[in-house]
Parts: C-alpha cells; sequence; structure tokens
C-alpha cells in the first residue's frame, strides 16, 4: 500500500530490488526517488551515530572535546559527512571512523546517481524535442504526399478536359492509386502506434482532422477522375488499377475505425468527417461498377455472345 501518491513503502521498495535487480531498481527510479533514498540513508546514518554513541565511539565537538548528545548535531554530521563538506567542527572516534568511511562512500555513491539522473532528464528532454519534431515531420509528409496524389490527378483530369490525354496516361493511372495507398498505409501505421504512450507521441486532434480531411479530399478528387473518365466513355478499367481502389477503400476503413476507437476528435467533427467519407467511398464505388470493363475475360465473353448471335 503506498503512503503517500508517488513514494513507495520499504518493503515494495526492497520487494522490487529483489527481483527485478539492484541495476534495473535504480534505472527506474526518478530523480525525486534517488533524492529520497540519499536523504533517507544519510538520516538513517544520523540516527546510527545518535544511538551507538558511547565511551568507544563518539562524535566530538572540535572546540572544547565535550561529545555529541544532540541527535541535531548528529544528524548534521551525516550530512556533512556524505556531501564531503568537512566543515571539522564534529569529529569521529573509535569504530565511528569507519562508519564515516562507509557513509562517504554511499553518500558519493548515491550523489553521482543523482546527478547523473538530472543528466538524463536533460537528455530525455531534448530527446522528447527531437522526436516531436520528426513526429510533426512526419506528418506533414504524409499530407504532402495526399497532396501530390491530388496535383497528379488534377493534372490527368486537366489534360483530359483538354483532349490532350494519352492512351498512357490513362492506363498507367495505377501508379497514383498505389501512391495513395502506399500513403495510407503510412497513416496507418501512425494511429496503430498512437496507442502506445510510453513509447510514441499520439497524433493529436488538430493533424487526426487535418490527415483525414486530406484522404477524403484525395478521394473526392479520385471520383472526379473515375466519373470523369466513364463519361467521356474512356476505357481505363483494368484489374491492377480497380484492385488498388478497393484496397484503399479498405485501408481509409480501418484508419477511420483505429481514429473513432482512439477517440481524438469530438463526436460531431467525426460524424462530419465521416459523412463525408462515405459519400466518397460509395461514389468511388459507384464509378468503379459503371466503368466499361475491358478486360480479356469481359472481351473473351463479348465476343462468344457476338459470335452466337451472328450464327
Amino acid at each position: 500500500m503506498k503512503d503517500m501518491k508517488g513514494f513507495i513503502t520499504l518493503n515494495e521498495m526492497f520487494n522490487k530490488i529483489k527481483t527485478r535487480g539492484l541495476n534495473t531498481f535504480l534505472d527506474n527510479l526518478s530523480f525525486l526517488g534517488i533524492l529520497f533514498v540519499w536523504v533517507f540513508v544519510v538520516l538513517c546514518f544520523g540516527l546510527l551515530y545518535y544511538f551507538l554513541s558511547g565511551p568507544d565511539s563518539a562524535l566530538h565537538y572540535t572546540a572544547g572535546g565535550e561529545q555529541v548528545s544532540s541527535i541535531v548535531d548528529t544528524i548534521y554530521f551525516s550530512f556533512v559527512t556524505a556531501t564531503t563538506t568537512g566543515f571539522g567542527d564534529i569529529l569521529p572516534s573509535g569504530t565511528f571512523k569507519i562508519i564515516v568511511i562507509l557513509e562517504v562512500l554511499g553518500g558519493l555513491l548515491l550523489l553521482a546517481l543523482v546527478t547523473s539522473k538530472l543528466v538524463s532528464l536533460k537528455q530525455d528532454i531534448i530527446l522528447s524535442e527531437i522526436y516531436e519534431i520528426s513526429f510533426n515531420e512526419k506528418i506533414n509528409r504524409m499530407r504532402s504526399s495526399l497532396l501530390l496524389f491530388r496535383q497528379n490527378i488534377s493534372r490527368v483530369i486537366s489534360n483530359i478536359d483538354a483532349g490532350t490525354s494519352k492512351k498512357r496516361e490513362i492506363s498507367d493511372i495505377y501508379i497514383h492509386i498505389s501512391a495513395l495507398e502506399d500513403s495510407l498505409n503510412d497513416i496507418m501505421s501512425l494511429f496503430a502506434k498512437s496507442g502506445n504512450k510510453h513509447f510514441t507521441k499520439e497524433v493529436d486532434s488538430l493533424n487526426a482532422e487535418l490527415i483525414l480531411n486530406s484522404i477524403i479530399s484525395s478521394f473526392e478528387k479520385l471520383d472526379e477522375l473515375v466519373n470523369l473518365m466513364n463519361s467521356r466513355k474512356i476505357e481505363w478499367k483494368r484489374e491492377i488499377a480497380v484492385n488498388l481502389m478497393n484496397k484503399c477503400i479498405s485501408t481509409n476503413e480501418k484508419i477511420f475505425d483505429r481514429i473513432i476507437s482512439s477517440k481524438n476528435l469530438n463526436d460531431k467533427t467525426m460524424a462530419e468527417i465521416k459523412s463525408r467519407k462515405n459519400k466518397a467511398v460509395e461514389i468511388l464505388q459507384k464509378g468503379i461498377e459503371h466503368a466499361k470493363d475491358k478486360s480479356p475475360a469481359k472481351l473473351q465473353k463479348d465476343l462468344k455472345g457476338f459470335i452466337e448471335i451472328v450464327e
């Protein structure tokens, strides 16, 4: 049972040392935890000087040579000894000299741990800032890749409108869709990791909303292209392109499921975004179904039907 918030009992501390090992225990101690251990050890030595004081082993004042009988002075001597300050106003005698040596060694080790913990805290802050920058750059790169996809699709749309599109450009649409699929997979992995807060940063609500809107805009741009090609009766439907579109739709659904489960966005915003997403996906699915299928299997089926009619 914990005595205070943030502190553990001595029994819990010793049990952790036994089960996890001394190195692991010290590594996992916080700065305040190590400082608390150091103060506790120094106080124990001060009490030891007080209660074990006798004719053979004692602390004496330098001025006058009287034996120290105050618990405050023994604790004071213990802190002065542990910090190696050594004012020289109190001196040990007898076996206390050996105890003083042990306290100095232990105090120096614990002070070294406190110092190293302070350095590690500073390193953690620096690493956290570096990770923050890297994390934001990754999000910006994902949004940029989606923007590049929309720009490429817009260029194809412009060429179709201008009548300058080439057959190869239409047949290579799957390349742009493949880039969209890669971007969606990267985004899904980002949200998949966000639940583990000990090792990764969680995507905040603003970035989550920006990413989702960028995904939906990409699907809406793809809808525009598919509907335009269908209205112009352009033969674009290939198995690889259709498969990639279906994969994009499936990955998109998984992304939304992860964000909904993580509750990054409020219900109203999520409902609006989900409504746009459903509409964009529905339009794309209809566009795929209404497209002219000129796959080899379809051509063979049409040829067989034509021969039957002729006969």
